[in-house]
């Protein structure tokens, strides 16, 4: 109970009011004391005096004294306790009532009492506690001589009954106030402490995400402010939260669909965050990302740095990695925290194996065009100046000479012509002609012209069109020329005496080509780059029978520009099929 501000409030009050009730009580009962008191030794000097008077000449003759102290006495039994007459020897000579208060105190009082004064104890408050008090006062005669003293000791058992009242009074006062004081502490503390009640049930709901409730402003005094300033407040606080979490919806987003990887690590290793690119990227499962750490991981992926590596100065690194097949660009930031001390580092990761890859191909590219180029020039360069260093003479060797310039003329034409094609189909400027076309017809001729080099090599084609294949849209000449490479590889490719199969059929939505050789062909491991521009499975070989290295390339480029598949299949020493996939379209665009 004590721990609520609306009880602490109403003990304050309460303390308050019994402090202010017990002053005004002590100071009320000591003026009340003060009051009742002199008016009882004023009242009892005034009898005394009538007493003194009724003395004053009987004090020297022979005169009943104590006759007279019992006559007056009978009228003040109530107030006057006891009375005492001494003459001025000090020895008494008339008494009525009680033995004398304090025989050592009361001595002083009747010796100044004979010296002329009014006398009285000295002790107010012992006088109320004992319930009398003692006076004195001088008996003189007409010839103001002193004659002798009276000694009255007063009863003070009213003033005290009466003050007990008082007291009473006051007690009882001071109780209903503090019963009023709770009554009235707790309504008032209620209307300050209702408030912030309210106010703490509303922060509990803050804290667990309820911005929907506004309080009602009930006043415009402290705690009224207090409430408006909490609602505002709430407001901002909502509007504030929402901008954090549309921003922290919008990073999720950014981070959960980038394609470049990113984690988070602190500066002992701890992975912190990591999106699903760079899970992807590492090869990772969240469960790897939450039960180890950053150097776990690189052990395990076999990579040559942990997380101190990123920390040796403030400067932003980047580096190639290999994962796997994959290539890897990693940049490494760190950041700070509020203190602006290292806190962690940012590692964002780049798949650049694509770009690698086109790299590697166009520094091959590059290498491939300037030897193939060099080879037939060179070739050109030295029969030339045989020639010119007096061959000439010879007019066999000069037609054997000039056939072979020919040729590697020729050779390097084709070179060019392909290349020259590969840039048109690169930059979409190849020139289509579009129009109806006869698969069927086309196979059948291209077969037919190639018939002739195979039976040079005494090798055997054959054809088999399974289907009535409709007509389609595309480009004859292109088509043509994609077929006739084929069939020029797989003779090539294929000893004598091989056999070479092509057939065509049709295939739901498309019309298919297979030509099928029994020949040398393709390791494994060459399956994946045949379609690469130069690539040559064995480059001495393709050149001594005259391959560019161009050729499945551009058959590649036009099958896809008639939005067609080309698909090579090979087992190393038993032969080689290609099927061509074009779709089967009905008019002209």
């Amino acid at each position: 109970m004590l721990k609520s501000i609306q009880w602490k409030m109403v003990i304050i009050f309460v303390l308050l009011v019994w402090l202010a009730m017990s002053i005004i009580g002590v100071y009320i009962i000591q003026a009340v004391e003060k009051d009742q008191l002199d008016n009882a030794i004023n009242n009892t000097i005034s009898k005394a005096n009538y007493l003194e008077h009724m003395l004053e000449d009987k004090m020297a003759g022979v005169y009943d004294v104590q006759g007279i102290v019992e006559s007056w006495y009978a009228g003040h039994v109530g107030q006057i306790q006891s009375v005492y007459v001494f003459n001025k020897d000090k020895r008494h000579v008339a008494r009525q009532g009680g033995e004398l208060r304090d025989p050592a105190e009361d001595s002083i009082i009747i010796s100044k009492a004979l010296e002329g004064e009014v006398a009285e104890d000295f002790n107010r408050i012992v006088d109320l506690k004992n319930n009398y008090k003692s006076i004195a006062v001088p008996i003189i005669a007409d010839d103001n001589e002193i004659r002798g003293a009276i000694y009255l000791n007063v009863n003070l058992t009213s003033i005290n009954k009466s003050i007990a009242n008082i007291k009473s009074i006051l007690t009882s006062a001071t109780i209903w106030a503090l019963c009023f004081t709770v009554l009235m502490g707790s309504i008032l503390s209620r209307t300050i402490t209702g408030p912030i009640k309210e106010v703490t049930s509303k922060a509990e709901k803050l804290a667990k995400g309820d911005f929907d409730h506004i309080i009602p402003v009930r006043s415009d005094d402290e705690v009224g402010k207090l409430t408006e300033m909490f609602n505002y407040l709430t407001v901002r606080l909502k509007s504030t939260l929402n901008e954090m979490n549309n921003e922290k919806e919008k990073m999720e987003t950014i981070l959960t669909y980038m394609t470049d990887g990113v984690i988070a690590v602190s500066i002992d290793g701890t992975i912190l965050h990591a999106n699903p690119a760079a899970f992807k990227l590492f090869k990772l499962t969240q469960e790897d990302v939450a039960s180890k750490s950053f150097d776990d991981i690189t052990d395990m992926l076999g990579l040559p740095f942990k997380h101190e590596d990123m920390f040796t100065d403030s400067k932003e690194k980047n580096d190639l990695i290999s994962i796997g097949d994959s290539t890897i660009r990693y940049s490494v930031v760190p950041f700070k925290n509020e203190a602006a001390e290292t806190a962690g580092a940012i590692i964002v990761l780049q798949d650049v194996t694509d770009q690698e890859n086109l790299d590697r191909m166009r520094k091959e590219f590059v290498a491939n065009v300037s030897h193939e180029l060099r080879t037939p020039l060179t070739t050109i360069k030295s029969y030339t100046e045989t020639l010119l260093d007096g061959a000439l003479e010879d007019k066999n060797m000069t037609l054997k000479f000039l056939n072979v310039i020919d040729s590697e003329s020729d050779r390097m034409t084709r070179l060019v012509k392909d290349l020259l094609m590969l840039s048109r189909l690169d930059y979409d400027k190849a020139q289509w002609n579009m129009k109806e076309i006869d698969l069927t017809k086309i196979l059948t001729d291209c077969v037919y012209k190639m018939d002739i080099p195979a039976k040079q090599k005494h090798q055997s084609i054959t054809l088999e069109i399974n289907d009535e294949i409709p007509q389609t849209i595309g480009d004859k000449d292109r088509i043509e020329q994609v077929i006739i490479n084929i069939l020029s590889n797989s003779i090539k490719y294929t000893q004598e005496k091989g056999k070479i199969n092509v057939s065509m059929w049709k295939e739901e939505e498309y019309i298919c080509i297979k030509v099928k050789d029994n020949g040398i062909g393709i390791p494994k491991k060459d399956m994946n780059r045949l379609f690469e521009r130069f690539y040559r499975v064995d480059k001495a070989r393709s050149r001594m029978l005259g391959g560019t290295g161009l050729g499945l390339s551009i058959a590649k480029e036009i099958i896809e520009a008639h939005k067609g598949r080309i698909i090579l299949d090979s087992i190393y020493g038993e032969g080689t099929w290609v099927t061509i996939m074009l779709p089967i379209v009905s008019g002209v665009n």
